[in-house]
This record gives structure tokens, C-alpha cells and sequence, in this order.
């Protein structure tokens, strides 16, 4: 990645003990809304229950992708739970802002838009080499646009495609993919969702 690139990502991370405080609240009121006990939502979201529990007392900040997993079993995003604030139409992110938040290890993601009325949901996604994420599905299409760097896109029950900068892939999100970085400097891409998922 660049230097410039990395710079903007160490001034946009969030403080993951500020998160996890807030976060621990809304995953709690949401879960007894849906009158769900915690093991419950740990059968449906493939967590543990001690995991759960710290997670609603704020004594844990999961990766985004297992906050995924929790908001899907909550009919919700991982969007709405970490940034709650009211529904916005118009949303201006610019270079340099957006929170950055861990995604697995050795890749993050970087918000691109701020509210949830949006009918799509723009992401910057960055993998160091050897990074990637597996998804089980999800409602609606997907979209990827490599920035940097190369990346290898598998979709269940298609041979894997490999991507390189300024190509551009779409394909059903309801099929589960896997994606990693290709290469030795990893990669850098855009990735958009409509509806939004995360």
C-alpha cells in the first residue's frame, strides 16, 4: 500500500474501547427487543455464549466480520450498530475520514458513507498479503473495484477469478464467497452492497 494510504489509515482507526462501550448497549437493547436470550443469538450468529456476554458488557471489541455475523442474526447491519446516529440522505466522506475499523486479521475497512437511508453501502476494504474473508451470503449484489494491488474472488461453485487494479467484479452476494489478497503486497478495493449488509 502507499505511504499516503497508510498515513490516511492510522489518522481515521477508532479507539476500539470507545466502540465497544456503546456498541455493548445497542447490541443488548436490540437483542431483548427481539426477545432473544444470548444463546439463542449465539446458535444463530455462530458465537459463543461468554463471547456475546462480553460483548454487551463492552469488555470486548469483535472483528467486523463476527459483528456481521451478530447483526445478520439481529436483521440489522454492522453499519447501524457501530454508527447509530439518525437516517441520512446525503452523506460526505472525504479523503481522510471515515472510520476505519478491523475487519479480520490483517484487513480493514473504511467507512464510506455515514446514516442509513442509503439503498447502497460503499466500503474501502484493505488486505495485507495473505488477508482475506470468508462470507456465507448475503442479501442483494455485490460490487468490487480494485484499487490497489491484486485480490482473488472465489464465489461457491465457480472457478476462483483473480483482480487486479481498476478491474471491476459483480456478481449476487446471496452466493457465499471468499476473498483474499493475491501477491506479496496485498491489495486495496472498493467493495459496494446494495442493500446494504454490513
Amino acid at each position: 500500500m502507499s505511504d499516503a494510504a497508510a498515513a490516511g489509515k492510522e489518522t481515521r482507526a477508532v479507539d476500539g474501547e470507545v466502540v465497544a462501550a456503546t456498541l455493548g448497549a445497542a447490541l443488548r437493547r436490540l437483542r431483548k427487543a427481539q426477545r432473544l436470550t444470548l444463546q439463542q443469538l449465539a446458535s444463530r450468529c455462530g458465537l459463543s455464549q461468554p463471547f456475546l456476554s462480553q460483548l454487551e458488557n463492552g469488555k470486548a471489541m469483535p472483528s467486523l466480520m463476527a459483528l456481521h455475523n451478530v447483526a445478520q442474526a439481529l436483521k440489522t447491519t454492522a453499519h447501524d450498530l457501530l454508527q447509530p446516529q439518525g437516517r441520512l440522505d446525503i452523506s460526505l466522506v472525504r479523503h481522510g475520514e471515515g472510520d476505519t475499523y478491523q475487519l479480520v486479521e490483517g484487513a480493514s475497512v473504511r467507512f464510506l458513507t455515514r446514516g442509513g437511508s442509503h439503498l447502497m453501502e460503499p466500503n474501502e476494504v484493505e488486505f495485507q498479503p495473505g488477508a482475506g474473508t470468508v462470507n456465507a451470503g448475503h442479501e442483494g449484489e455485490e460490487v468490487i473495484y480494485v484499487l490497489e494491488g491484486r485480490m482473488r474472488v472465489e464465489l461457491e461453485g465457480s472457478e476462483p477469478v483473480e483482480l487486479a487494479r481498476g478491474d471491476v467484479y459483480t456478481y449476487p452476494a446471496t452466493t457465499p464467497h471468499t476473498m483474499t489478497a493475491a501477491g506479496q503486497a496485498g491489495c486495496r478495493f472498493l467493495v459496494v452492497t446494495s442493500p446494504p449488509s454490513f
